[in-house]
């Protein structure tokens, strides 16, 4: 019998939170371009889960018979981010980044540039409107079918009632399973297209805006 537990985010769960994200978006995010095992993935996992923690003020994992198969996390405007203080080791990640090959450097800048600039535009003239946003919801493969996602969502919806959140915003891509969202109430408010011109060669994605009423 499969046991699931739901607890608070924890800082030893920083590892775990890696793979997910690197099992759900490394490649949407390139990160094959960089070995899977590589010390520079890992500062670029670091980097990237850093920026999903550091506006949350709610988290919660999921526990598959002891191991860490989802997380969600969430912010709503006036809330204490709580998530911060596991962000101390930002230096050896930055170093890493600062020594890799010029064109593996030039990738990292056009990813991160790209996605955020295709992001700002999503939102900077819409992001006033809205109380939170859910920042990150991942669900491993390996626990796909029991819920999970679900129950996660509905820790999310609780913590944003009790919070007084109307409406919370979430971005998403074309690699992620958008059809969890459409079918949990979520709307399509916007689409841009991300145009990634790697050293490698160019890749595109679609990048969406959602919105959820409480």
């Amino acid at each position: 019998m499969k046991n699931v537990m739901i607890r608070e985010v924890e800082e030893r769960d920083l590892p775990a939170l890696k793979s997910l994200i690197a099992e759900a978006f490394g490649e949407g995010w390139n990160l094959e371009r960089y070995g899977q095992n590589s010390e520079l993935t890992q500062a670029l996992l670091s980097t990237y889960l850093s920026i999903f923690l550091e506006p949350s003020t709610f988290g919660r994992v999921a526990e598959l018979d002891g191991e860490v198969v989802g997380v969600t996390l969430c912010s709503v405007k006036g809330e204490t981010e709580k998530f911060r203080q596991f962000q101390s080791g930002t230096m050896p990640n930055a170093l890493t980044l600062l020594t890799a090959d010029d064109s593996e450097r030039a990738d990292i800048v056009e990813h991160i540039s790209t996605s955020f600039q295709t992001i700002s535009q999503l939102v900077e003239s819409k992001i006033a409107a809205y109380d939170g946003s859910l920042e990150l919801l991942v669900v491993s493969a390996k626990a796909q079918g029991l819920k999970i996602g679900k129950t996660l969502w509905n820790e999310a919806t609780a913590y944003f009632k009790s919070a007084g959140a109307k409406s919370v915003y979430l971005i998403a891509d074309s690699k992620c399973n958008v059809g969890f969202y459409d079918y949990n109430g979520f709307v399509k408010t916007d689409t841009k297209e991300a145009v990634y011109s790697y050293t490698t060669g160019q890749k595109k994605n679609n990048v969406f805006l959602y919105e959820y009423q409480f």
